[in-house]
């Protein structure tokens, strides 16, 4: 099932999207009992499980209904706005479980910080400690900024403080109740500003890095677990506007999203409506492969069963500041 935020013209709308249409939950009921689950993303969370039968007879009825071509309060998805699956989560958290990806952008990101030898001797040394630490029982994670969230057909912010502004295809899930902890997945592409990253993260964190002005994509829908039933056996593939296109695979994810969330119920209770990202899939960022998104840019990121998150990239930029890498000829 996968679940939809939409605007068709009249206003945001909870539902579905089934086979390319988008339908409101409202429209394929009126059980007062149901639509008081189903008004929106967050009484969805809270009432698990009674809400995922209520929307799964829902969604059994609209297919049903799709294939008998009784589509009358359905709209294609390309003549809708897609929405934020979540527009404000309750929080944002992204952790770092793919080592082969933290390996790829330490070695490009030292050898733009320090250069040719000092960076690769530096980079053996970081490579330790990922090994290390992807071993432990303990996982690193931090906070992303919850209020910059964009959806499906979105701009990317692009501040002026970066020259090499990258994104970060991620798996992500989205937190329920007690009775159901994991209420599904989605796609979130976590753009980053990489000039001004290692300084950050050898501080108190990433701050301006990731912080920026749309910086957070999510979407575009979310995908209950009953259509996700292995999240590490997902193939991911990133076309950028038709001249770059990146591989990878969730299997490189070290750790399941119900471990993260034992991990993460050992510092807090978890909420309903977090978002909660395993980290980018290696091969698939700007910083593993040293390969760097343009002005104009259209990126369509595809996950296995989770869809296709578009997004934009801005083709006017602002003044661009001077850059610690340097200058980009192609800016």
């Amino acid at each position: 099932m996968k679940l939809l935020n939409f605007n068709a013209g009249q206003g945001p709308c909870f539902g579905l999207a089934v086979d390319n249409m988008a339908v409101s939950f409202s429209a394929l009921t009126k059980n007062e009992a149901d639509m008081s689950m189903l008004q929106g993303i967050l009484p969805y969370l809270e009432n698990l499980p009674d809400s995922f039968e209520a929307a799964s007879a829902l969604n059994s009825l609209a297919h049903s209904m799709v294939a008998n071509g009784e589509t009358s309060p359905m709209l294609p998805l390309d003549q809708v706005k897609i929405l934020p699956p979540l527009p404000c989560p309750a929080a944002l958290l992204d952790f770092g479980l793919s080592p082969r990806h933290l390996k790829n952008s330490t070695a490009t990101m030292m050898k733009h910080v320090f250069g040719g030898l000092k960076g690769k001797i530096i980079t053996k040394i970081v490579e330790r400690k990922i090994d290390k630490a992807s071993k432990s029982d303990v996982l690193m994670y931090y906070k992303g900024n919850h209020l910059e969230i964009i959806g499906h057909g979105d701009e990317v912010g692009w501040p002026a403080y970066t020259s090499y502004l990258d994104i970060e295809p991620e798996l992500a899930f989205v937190t329920g109740n007690h009775a159901q902890k994991i209420a599904g997945y989605l796609i979130f592409n976590d753009a980053s500003a990489r000039d001004v990253q290692f300084p950050e993260m050898t501080g108190l964190g990433p701050s301006r890095s990731k912080d920026f002005e749309r910086g957070n994509g999510l979407g575009p829908f979310i995908v209950t677990p009953d259509e996700v039933p292995d999240p590490l056996s997902l193939d991911v593939t990133v076309d950028i506007s038709g001249r770059m296109t990146w591989k990878g695979h969730t299997s490189q994810y070290t750790v399941t999203p119900e471990k993260v969330v034992d991990f993460l119920e050992t510092v807090y209770p978890v909420k309903p409506g977090m978002v909660i990202g395993m980290g980018t899939v290696p091969g698939c960022a700007g910083l593993d492969t040293d390969q760097w998104i343009v002005p104009g840019d259209s990126i369509d990121i595809t996950f296995t069963g989770l869809g296709t998150l578009n997004q934009k990239i801005p083709s006017q930029l602002p003044k661009l500041q001077p850059s610690s890498w340097g200058i980009r000829k192609d800016l």
